[in-house]
């Protein structure tokens, strides 16, 4: 890394860009909505970058790796006295409210976590007792992807990454647009655990899923729920919109995006959430579990009641072709769901599915053990609480049972499994993104 001592004057901001180490020599700087003095040391991640603001005379010591930058900039090109602005308007208001829910919304790369951050951060400086809450199923800085969390901010961080979250819920996929009921419901119920447990305010970060009529109405559907104080809005059009929908009812605050963000791809995107599940599940331990030991939160195969091969061949005399393949079998009105050790040939499946459907009205539908296997899935443990995140390593049939066996690093007694729409391969990217 190369070394470069800067000196700052009181009002002078800069840009930092990792990967980066900058030491306070002497002096003070505001970074992320917290104050760091002297002989602070602090580390930004290579796909982060931040402004700062000097509020004294300040010496720094700036370390880059390859790839990073640090440079005194215009203060009227950053947005560091803007986000001042909003969250001192929002401590201001706490004399009015006996609690406080921000809500931060916005475009992708619109500074939207490093807002909510530097909120909380603030917030937490002036005396209040802070909580903020991950949203964003597809990055969730907290725990996990396909999770949202809840964590205490108890310390100055510059990434929710630097903090240990106390709440999770498991959602099953990384973007809303195929779970937002999960989402909400699993939004309010943390929100609520937050205040409950004493804080004065809990910050909301959320996904960027703002475009079109689709992501327009999933995030009012979000804010009804939530029932925001503060809605603190990163885009001018946007704020317009949300100021019309509430019509006071929620103090909309407008806050300038970041002139230039650090854009992240979509492989560094999928790094990055490659780089946490593999963080989560490092002091793993693989457990045995039984189908019937256990519940199924979700549609699946094994969460049906059974029907005996002998009988479901009595009904249904056509699957004697792929009789071999069945591992456990359920129907109902209107379906026949199939698990199978292995998928029989496409033509012959077609085949059944189309003589089923014609004799019986009844949609088969078929899905493989194979398909379970490194599968993420929410784990429950006593009086409904989620408790960890697990891997499914392996399904099998063993004595009339199956065999599910789990990754995970939670120890206690698991009562049900939650499923999900992701799964792993053995170097944890994702194969099927549940999008």
């Amino acid at each position: 890394m190369s070394l470069v001592t800067y000196t700052l004057k009181a009002g002078e901001v800069a840009r930092v860009s990792g990967p980066a180490r900058i030491e306070v020599v002497n002096g003070k700087i505001l970074l992320v909505g917290s104050v760091y003095g002297e002989k602070s040391s602090l580390v930004i991640h290579e796909l982060r970058s931040y402004s700062l603001k000097a509020l004294a005379e300040t010496e720094l010591k700036v370390f880059l790796g390859s790839g990073g930058f640090f440079s005194v900039v215009d203060p009227s090109t950053e947005v560091v006295d803007d986000w001042l602005r909003v969250a001192e308007v929002i401590v201001d208001d706490f004399t009015l409210f006996k609690s406080l829910k921000v809500v931060v919304i916005g475009p992708p790369e619109s500074g939207k976590t490093t807002l909510a951050a530097f909120i909380a951060n603030y917030l937490r400086d002036r005396g209040l007792s802070c909580c903020i809450l991950e949203g964003d199923v597809g990055q969730e800085d907290l725990a996990i992807p396909a999770t949202i969390a809840l964590a205490v901010v108890n310390k100055p961080f510059i990434w929710q990454r630097e903090l240990s979250f106390s709440e999770f819920r498991f959602i099953g996929c990384i973007s809303p647009r195929n779970c937002g009921s999960r989402i909400i419901a699993s939004m309010v119920d943390l929100v609520n655990q937050a205040l409950s447990k004493g804080c004065d305010v809990v910050v909301v970060n959320t996904d960027g899923w703002v475009s079109g009529r689709d992501g327009i109405s999933y995030k009012l559907e979000l804010l009804r729920w939530v029932k925001p104080t503060h809605l603190v809005v990163l885009d001018q059009g946007l704020s317009d919109l949300m100021s019309n929908a509430f019509r006071g009812a929620v103090k909309v605050i407008r806050a300038r995006p970041p002139a230039q963000p650090r854009v992240r791809s979509r492989e560094e995107r999928q790094r990055l959430r490659t780089e946490a599940y593999k963080r989560y599940f490092n002091n793993s331990s693989v457990r045995t579990l039984r189908a019937s030991e256990i519940g199924l939160i979700g549609v699946s195969p094994l969460n049906c009641m059974g029907v005996p091969v002998n009988k479901l061949l009595e009904v249904f005399p056509e699957l004697s072709t792929i009789v071999s393949h069945i591992v456990r079998a359920c129907k109902d009105d209107r379906e026949l769901i199939l698990l199978v050790n292995e998928y029989p040939h496409t033509g012959l499946l077609d085949t059944l599915r189309n003589e089923i459907y014609s004799k019986y009205s009844a949609r088969l539908v078929i899905s493989s053990v194979e398909d379970m296997k490194r599968c993420l899935v929410g784990v429950v443990g006593e009086n409904m609480s989620e408790v960890a995140v697990g891997l499914v390593e392996d399904v099998r049939l063993e004595e009339n049972d199956i065999i599910i066996k789990l990754r995970t690093p939670y120890n206690g007694p698991i009562k049900s499994l939650i499923s999900g729409n992701i799964r792993l391969d053995e170097e944890y990217r994702e194969v099927r993104k549940g999008e």
